[in-house]
Formats: C-alpha cells, sequence, structure tokens
C-alpha cells in the first residue's frame, strides 16, 4: 500500500458560522517533518510498517511520501525520538515498537525565523539556562532508550565531521533527546518551539566551524561527549556544567571566532 502525500493530510475542519466563517482555536501550523513523523507513526500503529522491520531507504520514503529528502530526515528524528524506530550503523532505520508512538504535538507558540544576530544571541542565552538545567534533570531521569538515542546523534555528528557537513540535524536532535530524557514534558515542548531559532544559530555554528581548522570541529564533538558521559554517569552538576559550557562556547565561536583556549569551531 503506497501512502497518499503527506501534503494532502492534516487539516482539520472547524466548523462554519453562517456567512462562511470558521470558529475554533487557532493553532501555529504543523511543520511538514512533524506532520510526516505522525503519518508514519499512524502507518506503524496500522501494521504497515511492522515492529523489527527494516524502513525503506530515504529516497524511497521521499517519493512515496511526496516530499524531500531533508523532511524525511526530519520526520525520521522525530521517530527516533518518541523510540519508535531506532538507526543501526551502516544498516538504517528499523520499527522498535508500535505503543505511544505519534509525536506529541505543544499548544505552544512557535518561534519565527531569526531576524538579527541580536536574536541569535539572545537565544543562546536562553539555552544556556533551559538547556543547562535540562542535561541536569537528564542526568537524574535518562533511561537507556535515550542513551542510545543521543550516541547514535553523536555517532552521526561523528560521520559529518569525517565528511566535512555540518551536521545539523544530528546536533540538534542530540539537544532535544537531552530535554526530552529529562522525564519534564516541559522541557521538550520549549525546545520544540525553539526549533526555527535553534536550527538556524546550530547551522550558522556549525558552517563557519567547516571553514576553521578541522580540530575546531573535533572541540564541538568533545563538547558533546563529555555531556552524554555526564549524563551517563548520573552527574548532575557536572551535565549541567557540560551543557552550559557547550552553549557558552557555541556562542563564542559565532561572536568571537577561535580564541586561545582553542574554543573557536
Amino acid at each position: 500500500m503506497l501512502p497518499e502525500s503527506v501534503r494532502q493530510h492534516g487539516q482539520i475542519e472547524r466548523p462554519v458560522a453562517p456567512g462562511g466563517v470558521a470558529w475554533g482555536p487557532v493553532a501555529p501550523p504543523l511543520r511538514l517533518g512533524e506532520q510526516l513523523a505522525a503519518r508514519m507513526a499512524e502507518l506503524i500503529e496500522h501494521g504497515e510498517f511492522s515492529e523489527g522491520d527494516r524502513l525503506p531507504a530515504e529516497v524511497e520514503l521521499a517519493d512515496r511520501f511526496g516530499v524531500s529528502r531533508p523532511v524525511i530526515r526530519e520526520a525520521l528524528s522525530r521517530l527516533r525520538l518518541t523510540g519508535a524506530i531506532v538507526s543501526r550503523k551502516g544498516s538504517g532505520s528499523y520499527v522498535q515498537k508500535r505503543a505511544d508512538l505519534a509525536p506529541r504535538t505543544m499548544d505552544a507558540v512557535g518561534f519565527g525565523p531569526v531576524n538579527s544576530l541580536a536574536e541569535v544571541r539572545k537565544c543562546y542565552e536562553f539555552r544556556m539556562g533551559l538547556e543547562g538545567e535540562a542535561a541536569y534533570y537528564a542526568a537524574q531521569n535518562r533511561t537507556p532508550e535515550m542513551l542510545i538515542i543521543m550516541r547514535e546523534a553523536l555517532e552521526r555528528m561523528e560521520t559529518a565531521t569525517a565528511q566535512g557537513k555540518v551536521g545539523m540535524s544530528a546536533d540538534l536532535e542530540f539537544h532535544i533527546a537531552v530535554a526530552r530524557a529529562s522525564g519534564n514534558e516541559f522541557f521538550e515542548a520549549v525546545m520544540q518551539s525553539m526549533r526555527t531559532p535553534i536550527e538556524f544559530a546550530i547551522n550558522l555554528g556549525r558552517s563557519l566551524s567547516l571553514t576553521r581548522p578541522r580540530e575546531h570541529l573535533r572541540i564541538i564533538q568533545t563538547e558533546h561527549v563529555v555531556m552524554i558521559d555526564a549524563i551517563e554517569a548520573r552527574d548532575k552538576d557536572a551535565a549541567r556544567l557540560a551543557m552550559r559550557t557547550h552553549i557558552q562556547n557555541a556562542c563564542s565561536r559565532v561572536f568571537e571566532g577561535p580564541g586561545d583556549k582553542g574554543r573557536g569551531a
């Protein structure tokens, strides 16, 4: 069975008052990747993809759903974060379970595109507090499954580094996984609502790093390793410090460039 294009779905009909005006709450539009993740979760739940099955390759999924490969990657990222699928290095993505698959949506206002470098700096400043605390609680509440997701994202960042690619989606997936591992859905909800400015900041920082010596990319990778090691060790204070240090360094890398302390990826 070939699913219909995801673009044809996801719209909820609202009651229409006399005169043709629709009544009902106004919600921010779902990203295409979020719509596709929900659609794929439904297909898994209804047996289109069974537990243990290997999902089709990205190019085939893109063709079947009528979307681009970046949209496929975002949807797969969301499904990994819910635990619906698991990636195996060099093999692909596999269905991990069928229960509780639908990615959660948020009744929150999403942030739009970044309009200035001042907003980029503010985004970093806010993330230091938010993600530092998320990492603290992730060290307390993380599960083996969430550690696997973080490690997989780390591996994809490693691959991107080796290939001289930006690796933005894997980096973002890592940070959202930390928020989800906190066990507090508010951390993840805020991260998801900030997805657009965070993507911009990560893409900017990692793109700049590609113009600098390879050692700077290694520094970024090491910062993520320190974070996940602290979370795995359940060292809450170290996890918080590692996350705050990483985000502060990321901000410095964008606005100050390479520094004497090796922070300039």
